[in-house]
């Protein structure tokens, strides 16, 4: 039981440090719970449960020595594990985001409405540095857009109190197998995704497409696209708040179950209102694709009810990876419990 506490308290405290400094803080504070049992009980007396009980309870709370091992104790907008996390997610995402947005603007620069006259490079061309001017707006004004998202996200998280603290000793969280524990890269690179997808949709549809003949043929019909922004800025928002909680729970509990099965639900309806229209696909990548059909007689079922109806497609797809998504959650969760 003493050792399963001590086990359980450092656990708490190191769950949501970054990974670089785990182990050295994990020998830390064991070496520093032993040492302070030592002086409780004497050198000649093993410590009982009571003893490791109020050492760590003069430790304080896991959050907070995670705090002072992360060299912040900010108390305010969003403070505790909220913080830690909110400023790991920031100086992961932000940088890759902008990277992202960068080659999408370049690409949609290049393949987009604003490049059917010509492109002249030239340091000294008008045309030129007016391209660069509109790229480093995209991703300023794109890096901004996820601040303020995440920011938000993990606001309300705090101030609707979702209890990720674990100041009560017995209520510490159990240490999850290596197998059952949830690295932060992934729920991290889903923001990232997130993001950059509705980047993608919202910003720059032009960009996925194919070039035939010297034109550039967009598959999604650009301006249709950009009239679904909300549903399209929720859904993001709605997967978002869903990687956080990932984040925030660094194991497959109960809780996270159902966060997960709902948001899923929403994602779904957000999925079926954006894709179930043939409107969102461009005429003219329909229009080239038909007249390859008559080519491929035998293969025309695939034609009719696949490739000449890419939104269906994309929705299936998007379906299917939303389903084996929380599969894999409430699997894992069955497992966890059963451990």
């Amino acid at each position: 039981m003493e050792n399963n506490i001590k086990s359980r308290y450092i656990y708490a405290v190191t769950r949501h440090l970054p990974k670089k400094i785990q182990a050295d803080v994990e020998q830390e504070l064991d070496s520093l719970i032993l040492e302070m049992t030592d002086e409780r009980r004497g050198n000649n007396a093993a410590p009982n449960e009571q003893d490791i009980k109020d050492v760590l309870a003069e430790l304080g709370p896991p959050e907070e020595l995670a705090l002072k091992y992360y060299g912040s104790e900010r108390k305010a907008f969003i403070s505790g594990v909220y913080f830690l996390m909110y400023k790991r997610v920031l100086s992961i995402v932000l940088p890759i985001v902008a990277a992202v947005l960068a080659v999408l603007a370049v690409i949609g620069f290049f393949v987009g409405e604003e490049s059917t006259g010509h492109i002249v490079i030239g340091l000294l061309n008008l045309t030129f540095m007016t391209h660069a001017m509109q790229v480093i707006s995209v991703i300023i004004g794109g890096v901004i857009q996820a601040f303020a998202v995440i920011t938000v996200i993990f606001a309300v998280l705090e101030y609707m109190k979702v209890d990720i603290k674990n100041s009560d000793l017995n209520n510490l969280p159990e240490i999850p197998e290596e197998r059952l524990q949830i690295s932060p890269w992934g729920p991290i690179f889903g923001i990232i995704l997130a993001v950059s997808t509705t980047a993608l949709l919202l910003v720059f549809p032009q960009v996925i497409g194919i070039f035939i003949n010297f034109n550039w043929i967009p598959v999604f019909d650009v301006e249709f696209v950009r009239g679904l922004w909300f549903p399209i800025l929720l859904w993001a928002i709605i997967e978002i708040v869903a990687e956080i909680v990932k984040l925030i729970e660094g194991q497959y509990t109960l809780r996270l179950a159902m966060i997960t099965v709902v948001t899923g639900v929403v994602q779904v309806i957000f999925a079926v209102t954006v894709f179930r229209n043939s409107d969102i696909i461009n005429s003219e990548f329909l229009n080239f694709v038909g007249s390859y059909s008559e080519n491929f007689e035998a293969l025309s079922f695939i034609f009719d009810r696949v490739i000449m109806q890419p939104h269906i497609s994309l929705m299936m797809i998007v379906l299917i990876v939303l389903f084996f998504d929380i599969l894999d959650v409430v699997v894992k969760v069955f497992q966890s419990k059963r451990a």
